[in-house]
């Protein structure tokens, strides 16, 4: 545990090791926030204001949820509040969410992210999967038709055309999204190119039938398609800016988008027709929010440092095979929820050896 200079903490009770630090767990996700802000600042630029909307809608609901918890536990909801970890829960809804989600998926995304897979195993640090990927799997089950139908395709300026106001008019009135998708697509050049949700989706049909091969190759300098490449760019500084702070080890994201990277390109080589190459495995989809925010969670992976490694490959594969052999277009979030559910065995497979146990010939073994 870490000690935070707190005199409530009683040593006799807590387990060890009891190590000074001066990152507290508010600090630590105050930091993370802070991280996300340059890719809201590109949703918002490419997608429109709804990102912001729904990460208010999410912030909101967590923190309540997180306050009935907190008086269903006999504890001061603020206790729970101010360590910031709803709140990062919220943003990374926010940023996975289809940005015309009416406000009631929004909101049962988030109290099925705080209340049944944070606090019905005990609260943060004990949760066993991952929340955020949790609440988004929960509606990409139980809501696909609406949840798949409320995207929008990415456009320079779109904050101009997509404002608070009409996007809280689709939000929260159900007011139909087409004709503000329209406009928003007229911003690009190549408006025509992108035919599905996103680019994953719209290739879905290509790749069940194994025409991968037979799409046009990307250019990323098209209207549609900057948007993926400036929001790659903003999940990296926000890494980076994780790994400064040492919050998060670079071994992890360097791992996972490596495997993803080398995967996806010998799939690609060996079966044009079913995967797409690994430049566009990193930069479509959430292979770099998960890269950097998702998977170096470190409640819910591996505690050894082994063990994280085999946590960031094993996941990293498993995107790639539901990516390109299952029926979903992205796969992160089932590939992080799958992956969680391993890591207990990874600590297993990679636990540390006790201290004066075999390191000599002729001592303890």
């Amino acid at each position: 545990m870490t000690i935070n200079n707190s005199p409530d903490i009683k040593f006799d009770l807590e387990p060890a090791p009891h190590i000074h630090s001066r990152m507290t767990t508010s600090k630590m996700m105050g930091i993370v926030l802070g991280a996300l802000i340059p890719a809201y600042c590109v949703m918002i630029y490419f997608f429109g204001y709804g990102v912001l909307i729904q990460f208010l809608i999410c912030a909101i609901s967590c923190c309540v949820a997180e306050s009935i918890a907190a008086l269903l536990r006999k504890r001061k909801p603020v206790f729970y509040i101010t360590d910031l970890s709803a709140l990062v829960t919220a943003a990374i809804l926010g940023l996975t969410l289809p940005a015309f989600l009416p406000w009631y998926l929004s909101v049962s995304a988030s109290f099925f992210a705080i209340l049944l897979v944070k606090h019905t195993f005990g609260g943060l640090g004990m949760n066993i999967f991952n929340p955020a990927m949790a609440g988004f799997i929960f509606l990409v089950i139980s809501a696909p038709g609406i949840f798949f139908s409320t995207w929008v395709s990415p456009a320079p300026g779109a904050y101009s055309i997509a404002t608070i106001e009409q996007r809280s008019d689709v939000i929260f009135s159900d007011k139909d999204p087409i004709m503000l998708r329209n406009k928003i697509k007229e911003l690009n050049t190549n408006a025509d190119i992108l035919t599905g949700a996103t680019y994953l989706e719209s290739i879905k049909t290509a790749r069940k039938a194994g025409a991968v091969g037979n799409v046009e190759t990307i250019d990323f300098s098209l209207d549609s398609y900057k948007a993926y490449g400036y929001l790659a760019i903003a999940y990296l500084l926000g890494g980076i800016i994780l790994i400064g702070f040492k919050v998060i080890p670079f071994q992890m994201p360097l791992s996972f988008l490596a495997t993803i990277f080398i995967g996806g390109s010998i799939w690609h080589a060996l079966d044009p027709g079913m995967s797409i190459n690994g430049i566009e495995h990193i930069l479509f989809g959430g292979t770099m929010l998960g890269a950097f925010f998702i998977i170096t969670d470190p409640v819910t992976n591996s505690g050894t440092f082994k063990g994280r490694i085999c946590f960031a490959i094993f996941t990293g594969l498993l995107v790639l095979l539901i990516r390109v052999q299952g029926s979903y277009s992205d796969s992160v979030a089932f590939a992080v929820m799958l992956a969680n559910a391993a890591a207990p065995l990874l600590d297993v497979l990679t636990r540390r050896r006790p201290f004066g146990i075999g390191y000599r010939k002729g001592g303890l073994d």
